[in-house]
């Protein structure tokens, strides 16, 4: 059309100044709220409510996000159960040990050799049960403290990720919706061959 033309052609267009902020507007923000609200919605309780299936996007990696909550609540427990256990365990152990020194001091002051031998080897006995619990809770002392680590940072850091995830696909699931109504809007103009403003004006929305 240009190349026949024989006059000098001039051509117009919109200059379009582009800022995503620009594009977040109330309505992306309504649908964002739409998709967290029906993430784990069946298909059945979509159409009781006259929602459209197409945003429903049950994603299993969003759905980890409950186990991880319950994973977390049970390893708190388990933790809170272990150090209050291994704790009661410690003071039993020291009460082992008071009991040893007293057996083996009764055993240095008993002036008949058998009752002696009797109440220091009694003495050395609990002395040996207090040592064997010492080790046996410096073996456990680095498990709890992995455990810990897992607890409140492995799965902190984990939630956090899975959350700016969900927000990351809700956002473009959103602009997902807003294009298919914007492109129904057009679909239905052009059926009835009237125009559309933001397709004649290039307005910016029409390009996000």
């Amino acid at each position: 059309m240009i190349q026949s033309a024989k006059d000098e052609v001039t051509i117009n267009y919109n200059k379009l100044h582009a800022d995503p902020k620009q594009g977040k507007s109330l309505d992306i923000i309504m649908k964002k709220m739409k998709h967290r609200l029906v993430e784990n919605m069946s298909s059945g309780a979509a159409d009781a409510l006259g929602l459209s299936r197409a945003i429903l996007c049950n994603d299993t990696l969003v759905a980890k996000l409950d186990e991880l909550r319950e994973t977390e609540s049970t390893y708190k427990r388990l933790v809170e159960h272990s150090k209050r256990m291994l704790k009661s365990y410690f003071d039993l152990l020291q009460t082992y040990k008071a009991m040893g020194d007293i057996f083996a001091g009764i055993g240095v002051k008993e002036p008949q050799a058998r009752a002696s031998e009797a109440f220091s080897r009694f003495g050395q006995y609990h002395r040996q049960l207090e040592r064997d619990g010492i080790k046996m809770l410096k073996t456990l002392k680095p498990i709890l403290s992995d455990m810990g680590t897992y607890l409140n940072k492995a799965i902190p850091d984990t939630k956090l990720t899975i959350r700016k995830y969900a927000d990351t696909k809700f956002e473009y699931l959103s602009y997902c919706l807003k294009v298919k109504e914007m492109d129904d809007e057009e679909y239905g103009y052009n059926a009835l061959q009237e125009p559309l403003y933001r397709v004649e004006t290039g307005n910016y929305e029409y390009r996000i």
